[in-house]
């Protein structure tokens, strides 16, 4: 029975957060790629990585103060548990 209840809240987030999710990678490709024409060097690839760490920083910093939002308006955040 929780294995279906699981499958059934999967397919009827899968509309939602797949897009979402495609904007999140699109955006992350741009901005990992952000001032490195061509990997050429060692350096390149250090700021690729500099670049992504950057943007995971960011997201998590965004969530992070979406859920004291959430949680300061009275909306307990459950987070999928």
């Amino acid at each position: 029975m929780w294995e279906e209840m699981d499958f059934k809240r999967l397919v009827a987030a899968a509309p939602v957060a797949t897009p979402i999710l495609l904007l999140f990678m699109a955006g992350g490709i741009i901005a990992a790629r952000s001032g490195v024409d061509h990997v050429a060097s060692g350096r390149d690839v250090w700021r690729i990585a500099a670049n992504f760490s950057a943007i995971l920083l960011r997201v998590a910093v965004y969530v992070a103060l979406l859920l004291l939002v959430q949680h300061f308006i009275g909306q307990r955040a459950t987070l999928g548990w």
